[in-house]
C-alpha cells in the first residue's frame, strides 16, 4: 500500500467514526451501561489519544497531545475517575476531524522510517499508523454498541 492510500484510509476510517458520533447528545455520551467499561465520550477521546501517542512515542514523530487528554483518555483511564472539566462532544469531534490532515502533514515521506521504539514488533511508522486504524475500528465498534444501548 502506498503512502497516499494509507492517508486515504485514515480519512475513510475517521469519517466513519465522526459519522457515528453524529446525533449523540452530551448526556448519552456519558452513559455507561452495565457490561461496558467506558462511555462514548471516553472512546472518542481514547481514539484520538492513542493514535497520537503511538506515533509520538513509538514512531518518534512530533505529535503532541494535550496533557489533559492524556489524563482523561489514556489506556487504563476511566470516566468514573474523572475530575474537573472534560471536553465537550463538539471539541472531541473537532480534534478528531483535525487529526488526519495533521498526521498527513507531519508524516508525509516518513511512513517507511524505522519505529523509534518497539511496539508489538511493528517495524515502521507506517505499520504503527496501520495499527491505529485497527485500534480505531475496535473502539468505533464499542461506540456503536454503546450508542445502540444508550439511545434516548
Amino acid at each position: 500500500m502506498n503512502e497516499e492510500q494509507i492517508f486515504q484510509q485514515i480519512d475513510l476510517v475517521r469519517k466513519g467514526t465522526l459519522k457515528l458520533a453524529d446525533g449523540v447528545s452530551e448526556e448519552q455520551a456519558d452513559k455507561q451501561p452495565e457490561g461496558f467499561s467506558n462511555t462514548i465520550r471516553w472512546n472518542l477521546g481514547h481514539i484520538y489519544v492513542v493514535q497520537n501517542s503511538l506515533i509520538a512515542k513509538y514512531g518518534g514523530k512530533p505529535i503532541e497531545t494535550p496533557s489533559r487528554y492524556l489524563e482523561l483518555f489514556a489506556p487504563g483511564s476511566r470516566p468514573a475517575d474523572w475530575q474537573g472539566d472534560v471536553p465537550s462532544l463538539a471539541e472531541l469531534k473537532q480534534v478528531l476531524e483535525e487529526q488526519p490532515p495533521r498526521l498527513k502533514e507531519v508524516l508525509t515521506g516518513q511512513l517507511e522510517d524505522e519505529a523509534a521504539e518497539e511496539f508489538l514488533s511493528l517495524p515502521t511508522v507506517g505499520a504503527l499508523v496501520n495499527f491505529t486504524l485497527y485500534h480505531e475500528g475496535v473502539h468505533t465498534g464499542t461506540t456503536k454498541a454503546l450508542k445502540a444501548t444508550t439511545s434516548e
